[in-house]
């Protein structure tokens, strides 16, 4: 992913209807990347890598065993092409993960749908050793009482992120946090979902779920169960 840059998977939508640009702006979080740096999952076991990077490179091959595919999901999902992702000017961590993840060396994503009213599920993972995740997280929690209400300004209408504590989901790894995620669009349409992250030995692992109708929250804890255990595998 190289030099980390924050974004959100928020797409053009000007020429969309509000429930498609509903679907479009609550498709989740996701960061930029350097070629030959980052894994990208796709519909299949095996990760698409980016362009410049060798398909059978070791590094490219073990991270994208790291995320979660269409393979871990309930039937109807498929892989997400990438979408134009406009800068996301906010400190929260759990919207913004430049200020965590450019600490740890190895950072992958996973981009995955369920429709076009979603639900649409972004993993950010980002791995290390066990000092760099140290770090990581630390960088990452010391933030989170910034992730209160934030509105994205976009040349297509805004979004207004509203990010609570969520109760209801067990512990993953070594230490989680989860969030519920209200979105508000122009024209007075809205998503809802939930935002979880979690920390192991050697990675953190970040999974945004959100959709028009809501999220069942079982289905997150699924996701991120088995997030949690690819990252630690």
């Amino acid at each position: 992913m190289g030099a980390a840059r924050s974004t959100a998977r928020l797409r053009p939508a000007a020429a969309l209807g509000s429930a498609a640009l509903i679907a479009f702006a609550a498709g989740g979080c996701s960061s930029a990347s350097a070629p030959g740096t980052r894994a990208a999952a796709s519909g299949t076991a095996a990760a698409t890598v980016s362009a410049s990077a060798s398909p059978t490179s070791t590094v490219s091959a073990g991270l994208a065993a790291k995320l979660l595919t269409v393979s871990d999901m309930p039937s109807g999902w498929s892989a997400d092409a990438a979408p134009t992702n406009p800068t996301m000017a906010t400190q929260c961590p759990l919207l913004n993960p430049s200020g965590w993840d450019k600490l740890l060396p190895d950072r992958a994503e996973a981009d995955l749908k369920a429709g076009l009213a979603g639900p649409y599920l972004v993993e950010e993972y980002a791995g290390g050793g066990p000092a760099q995740v140290a770090a990581g997280w630390q960088a990452l929690v010391a933030k989170i009482p910034l992730c209160t209400t934030f509105t994205h300004n976009a040349p297509g209408g805004g979004s207004t992120f509203t990010i609570e504590k969520a109760a209801g989901f067990p512990a993953y790894g070594d230490d989680s946090r989860a969030f519920t995620l209200a979105i508000d669009v122009t024209g007075g349409v809205s998503a809802s979902g939930d935002i979880v992250v979690s920390r192991t030995k050697n990675a953190i692992v970040s999974v945004y779920v959100v959709g028009i109708s809501g999220v069942q929250q079982s289905a997150v804890r699924d996701a991120m169960a088995k997030a949690v255990a690819k990252a630690a595998g």
